[in-house]
């Protein structure tokens, strides 16, 4: 998610065969674009103060992601503060590591959060560690909301309304990876993905679509991100010697991708595509020969970042190098201090049962001073933020969203320049 210049704006439809559907009055009723309020059935506490807990990637396979995510939280916080805090009193806001899918960093830091009284746990980044640690934290009554787990099976995950995300669905990463593959006049393909939740549930999302339109798909890996070498996967892809392939993989991407150039499977005679947990300038430093990503794509959710909010963010994190999920962690936080101004308390039952409603049908405000403003005045609001519209669903996720198109230059770094916008809707 870097500064652009401005690309294509090209809308996709995705269709959600596999969010769940409920019986409502006799028509059926897709939950991942249900309007509704989220209505928690448990008893929360208050003491006046809210309390953020972060769960945000210090160390692990996504510690690239974590000074984004880390800049747009404090960076929320301190703007909210400088408003006057919530409800009179500043934000409590506790820095916090998800190290990696081994729960024990994760658990440990949702252990001290909640013990400190948390009203909210802001993460995971990875749809595998919320799966560790949800249960305990809605089980004690408090919010998670993530600012980049893309699973689609949580948008029907058993969280007691308490769970909620800014990122959007892979349902639509995928729609639009398969479209640009399409587009590209792809006609084969190959997919490998990491073996978890993540790259599984990815991998059925751009699969779909892209067979849909024509697409042939001739190999299918699921693999494990631990192994030693990735001989077996490599060799597949060679020997079915596909147009593509979609690699859909944390930083082992870089060793996979390092044992196919070298089997002569090459950016400048395939095209590569990459997905937002290893799309980056992370993943070119582990090139030394220049230019060998020149040419491979991937795709992120992200809005083109305006040049005011990235200097903030550049400001509270001196040293960025990408600004993934900045922008949507900057709004999970805002998100969520003005769902609890509206219930006027930070009792998360009562807060997370205004979340929705916050992010839709109301009156337009992109600023936590001037949302507040309003709510205090008695007007119902809709806070479009650096991340874009929300508009959540009763499920409590975005129902629509931009994502960036990044290509890779000849220096193994995000050609800026080359950067297009597609957006999509469930």
């Amino acid at each position: 998610m870097l500064a652009a210049a401005c690309g294509d704006d090209d809308d996709t439809e995705a269709s959600d065969d596999t969010a769940g559907e409920e019986e409502s009055g006799g028509e059926e009723t897709n939950v991942a674009t249900e309007v509704g309020e989220a209505a928690p059935d448990c008893e929360g506490t208050e003491d006046g103060t809210l309390t953020i807990g972060a769960l945000l990637p210090e160390t692990g396979d996504l510690a690239f992601l974590g000074p984004p995510e880390i800049a747009g939280a404090q960076l929320a916080v301190s703007e909210i503060n400088a408003a006057g805090g919530v409800n009179g009193a500043p934000v409590n806001y506790l820095p916090g590591d998800s190290g990696d899918e081994s729960p024990d960093v994760a658990n440990q830091t949702v252990d001290r959060h909640l013990s400190a009284g948390a009203d909210a746990i802001l993460g995971a980044a990875a749809s595998g560690i919320t799966r560790n640690v949800i249960d305990k934290i809605t089980g004690e009554c408090v919010i998670q909301f993530s600012p980049a787990n893309t699973a689609k099976d949580l948008t029907t995950y058993a969280d007691g309304d308490l769970y909620f995300r800014t990122a959007p669905s892979d349902i639509l990463q995928g729609r639009v990876l398969a479209d640009l593959a399409i587009e590209d006049g792809i006609s084969t393909a190959a997919i490998l993905a990491r073996g978890d939740a993540y790259g599984e549930g990815l991998l059925e999302d751009v699969k779909g679509p892209f067979e849909e339109q024509g697409g042939e798909v001739v190999v299918e890996r699921v693999y494990d991100p631990e192994a030693g070498n990735f001989e077996a996967e490599v060799d597949a892809v060679v020997s079915e010697d596909p147009d593509a392939l979609f690699m859909i993989g944390f930083e082992e991407s870089a060793g996979i991708l390092n044992a196919l150039f070298e089997q002569g499977f090459t950016a400048d005679e395939k095209q590569i595509y990459l997905v937002d947990g290893n799309v980056g300038n992370s993943l070119g430093a582990n090139f030394t020969e220049q230019g060998v990503l020149t040419g491979v794509k991937g795709t992120l959710p992200a809005v083109e970042l305006q040049a005011d909010f990235k200097a903030k963010l550049d400001a509270t994190y001196p040293g960025l190098e990408d600004y993934s999920y900045g922008p949507e962690t900057y709004d999970a936080v805002t998100i969520l201090a003005l769902a609890a101004q509206a219930a006027g308390t930070d009792n998360p039952a009562e807060v997370a049962a205004k979340i929705n409603g916050v992010t839709r049908d109301g009156e337009k405000c992109t600023t936590f001073a001037d949302c507040k403003t309003l709510l205090d005045a008695g007007s119902d609001i809709d806070y479009d933020g650096p991340s874009g519209p929300q508009s959540f669903s009763k499920a409590g996720e975005p129902t629509e969203a931009s994502f960036a198109v990044q290509s890779y230059g000849d220096d193994n770094k995000i050609d800026t320049a080359a950067t297009v916008y597609k957006t999509a809707k469930l």
